[in-house]
């Protein structure tokens, strides 16, 4: 069985490789040259201080050794000229089937080969858009042999499409990577909010309010925020804590490598997600493996697809993450919660356990 893995958004794909050859499958792995930074295996693996909006692939190969179950697709640029589709076509070509992340099942629905489609996003726009480049993503999902949700909130879209073979597979997370590495003894409290700024998806003004009331209840906390996102919503976020008066309470970082993420989960004493889409993605599942409390909205798909809730803190309004603030001041309790957090992940995203999920699936396809 000889599996190829085609791009590699959020390092979604190279982490399952990784777990796939760790479990005697012969995968390999085809990155876009053209990719966000921050999809790189070196943005996964390397302490980098690059511009993942300006990151030069080329460049950061010369410092950076591929194994050889990884090829990259040069397609030089925003316009793909024919020959480079070609030559996509033909690296993805020796395999008995092929698992497409964003945006390759643009291209490879006409291989002729079985294909999954590994959904970690992408829907949410595909679905309404009316381009040419969402008319093909439209029939590549009706045409996958299988669709693979990563994100449970994404059942209540595909409830309402005719993308009905689809099976939940969650996020990988390497527990000897992401791990618990120290305790902090501040007494001011380290708020860390990773995301995105992406207001409607977000919700970083929800958090920004809720700060602002537990920081004028006299609570002693920093809040720290990535420069990311929307540049727009960057924006509104940064006039909104000039608004609150939150200036000296917060800090922007520029976004982090993987590495360095990690050691800022272990600074933080409760990591706070999103408050609309309902599920969590790669940002939830990485501060929980470090037995960091998060507070996040989940909605009730996370417990179909896990069969139990992630032990995280629930919040939906601004009201919800202000209480879930002042519960957490609690040391003790943020400590039995991590706890419990770890042994979710090691339950339900180390990477043998996800990898045989896959290896089933893919059996039972070319079965």
């Amino acid at each position: 069985m000889k599996i190829c893995h085609v791009f590699n958004m959020a390092n979604n794909a190279y982490n399952i490789v990784k777990a796939l050859r760790s479990n005697g499958v012969d995968a390999d792995l085809i990155l876009n040259s053209h990719d966000f930074g921050m999809s790189l295996p070196m943005w996964e693996d390397n302490e980098l201080n690059m511009d993942p909006y300006d990151f030069d692939l080329a460049e950061a190969a010369k410092h950076y050794n591929f194994p050889d179950w990884m090829r990259i697709w040069w397609n030089g640029g925003n316009v793909i000229r024919p020959q480079k589709i070609l030559n996509l076509f033909y690296m993805a070509k020796d395999y008995d089937l092929i698992h497409l992340h964003p945006p390759s099942p643009i291209y490879l629905q006409f291989s002729r080969k079985p294909f999954i489609i590994h959904e970690s996003g992408w829907l949410r726009k595909m679905v309404w858009m009316d381009t040419a480049t969402e008319k093909l993503a439209r029939r590549a999902y009706s045409k996958a042999n299988y669709i693979v949700m990563t994100n449970p909130d994404e059942y209540t879209l595909l409830e309402s499409t005719k993308y009905k073979k689809q099976v939940f597979i969650p996020f990988i997370i390497d527990t000897d990577k992401y791990k618990s590495s120290q305790v902090r003894e501040s007494e001011e409290l380290l708020f860390f909010h990773p995301a995105r700024h992406v207001w409607d998806v977000k919700g970083n003004d929800k958090l920004l309010c809720a700060f602002k009331r537990f920081a004028d209840e006299g609570y002693k906390a920093r809040l720290r925020l990535i420069d990311w996102g929307w540049q727009e919503d960057v924006a509104k976020s940064k006039q909104l804590i000039t608004k609150l008066g939150l200036e000296s309470y917060v800090e922007w970082m520029a976004p982090y490598s993987k590495p360095a993420l990690i050691r800022a989960y272990n600074e933080a004493d409760v990591v706070f997600d999103q408050f609309i889409l309902g599920s969590g993605r790669t940002t939830m599942f990485e501060a929980i493996a470090c037995e960091v409390p998060v507070v996040i909205y989940l909605n009730g798909w996370n417990l179909k697809c896990f069969d139990e809730m992630p032990p995280t803190v629930n919040a939906l309004t601004v009201e919800d993450i202000y209480n879930s603030m002042v519960l957490l001041t609690d040391s003790a309790l943020r400590k039995r919660i991590g706890e419990r957090e770890r042994r979710f992940v090691q339950k339900h995203n180390s990477p043998d356990v996800v990898a045989k999920q896959f290896i089933k699936l893919y059996e039972d396809i070319l079965d």
